[in-house]
């Protein structure tokens, strides 16, 4: 072999074979550790392909929650809860649809205040902060408003069941509105 033929044999590049399948040729490397992989082995990372073992995150990021997070999330979802529960009353029927944008509204502040997460730790947390803070405020409202009542309840016979069971589902609907509407903003981004 003349020294042109050796040189032009190491300028072209060489093809590589998968560390984990050595039959198959291949021309990509993993972008974190350099290893060559064949298109089974390879995987979407953040700016690249990555073989198997580094390509599996330790832990998701949009999943994984702090302590301080997983406590803060039904603080603010019951919190919205409480007015959500509160104006189903004030608005009548048409506290459903506020209901619903009230739901959604929560997961933008949850955002905005913990960071962007999502899974369903997340829709758990979500949901049981926005059904307490329903009941909560839901029972206060049935609560001062029955109390208002109550001179003309005493004239008519009006009785507190049956008024609780006029107004209790609007409440309970309510609730349920606002966990669709949390739900629906968590599922879709």
């Amino acid at each position: 072999m003349t020294s042109d033929a050796v040189t032009a044999n190491l300028s072209e590049p060489q093809p590589l074979y998968c560390y984990r399948h050595p039959d198959r040729e291949t021309w990509v490397r993993c972008g974190r550790c350099d290893q060559p992989i064949c298109m089974s082995c390879a995987m979407q990372g953040p700016v690249g392909l990555r073989c198997k073992s580094c390509g599996k995150p330790v832990r998701d990021a949009l999943t994984s929650m702090t302590p301080t997070q997983t406590l803060v999330t039904p603080l603010l979802a019951t919190g919205a809860g409480l007015l959500v529960g509160y104006l189903a009353l004030q608005f009548g029927w048409f506290g459903l649809v506020v209901a619903f944008f009230a739901g959604r509204i929560t997961v933008d502040v949850l955002d905005r205040a913990i960071g962007t997460k999502r899974g369903p730790r997340m829709i758990a947390l979500v949901a049981v902060g926005l059904l307490v803070g329903a009941l909560v405020g839901g029972g206060y409202a049935l609560w001062t408003t029955w109390h208002q009542m109550q001179a003309f309840a005493d004239e008519t016979g009006f009785t507190f069941d049956v008024f609780l069971a006029d107004m209790l589902p609007q409440v309970l609907i309510a609730a349920g509105v606002a966990v669709a509407g949390a739900w629906m903003h968590l599922r879709l981004r």
